[in-house]
């Protein structure tokens, strides 16, 4: 019953919403913005945030660093003579990355 009354509630939000946006003149629809923004803004950093952020850096340059020297160690392989394999990606999107592709296996009844 919950799930209902709060589906009619966001429809009436997102109408009610556009409603009164359009009912506005374009020097009050840019105040409300400027409005809002200057909310967003105002919105003080903590130092949980600043850690965070710094955590979040550290970690994508460790990922960079770590796939140039891979890079690296692949040209070096290859020059040194190695056999190139090439294998199959798939782009995982849940995992937004690269993966080996999975390989399908036959249906026995389909081979017949």
């Amino acid at each position: 019953m919950s799930k209902y009354l709060a589906d009619i509630g966001r429809k009436g939000g997102k109408a009610s919403g556009r409603a009164r946006m359009e009912k506005l003149t374009p020097e009050q629809r840019t105040a409300v913005a400027r409005t809002a923004a200057a909310a967003r803004w105002a919105k003080p950093v903590t130092q949980t945030d600043l850690q965070r952020q710094s955590a979040l850096q550290v970690a994508e340059w460790t990922a960079d660093r770590a796939a140039q020297m891979g890079a690296e160690d692949i040209k070096a392989r290859l020059a040194d003579g190695a056999a190139l394999k090439p294998g199959k990606l798939t782009f995982n999107k849940k995992l937004k990355m690269a993966t080996p592709a999975k390989k399908k296996t036959q249906d026995p009844e389909a081979a017949r």
